[in-house]
C-alpha cells in the first residue's frame, strides 16, 4: 500500500497504523500498487456535519448529519450564494 501525504509518498506495511490531523495538513490517500488484493481499515472520530475535499477529482463531500443531504459535488457545478434566491 502507499499512502500519500502533504510530505510525499511512504509505504505501509501490514499492520501499520497512521493517523490524518483535521485540515488540509491531513490530506492523504491510499492506493494499492501492487497485484494482490488489500484490505484497509479506516476510522474516524470526526462527528456531523463533516466536509472532505477530494483535489484529484475536484471534488467537494458534504456530510450534514441527515443522509437525505449528504452531498458530493465537482466544484465547477459551484453556483452563487444568490443564485435561486427571491
Amino acid at each position: 500500500m502507499t499512502l500519500r501525504h502533504p510530505e510525499g509518498e511512504e509505504q505501509l506495511e501490514r499492520g501499520d497504523v497512521v493517523w490524518f490531523p483535521i485540515g488540509p495538513k491531513g490530506a492523504h490517500k491510499v492506493s494499492n500498487q501492487g497485484e494482490e488484493t488489500a484490505r484497509v481499515l479506516m476510522v474516524s472520530t470526526m462527528g456531523e456535519p463533516a466536509v472532505a475535499i477530494y483535489p484529484d477529482s475536484d471534488k467537494l463531500g458534504v456530510w450534514p448529519g441527515d443522509e437525505r443531504d449528504n452531498l458530493m459535488v465537482r466544484r465547477s457545478s459551484a453556483v452563487d450564494y444568490w443564485d435561486g434566491e427571491s
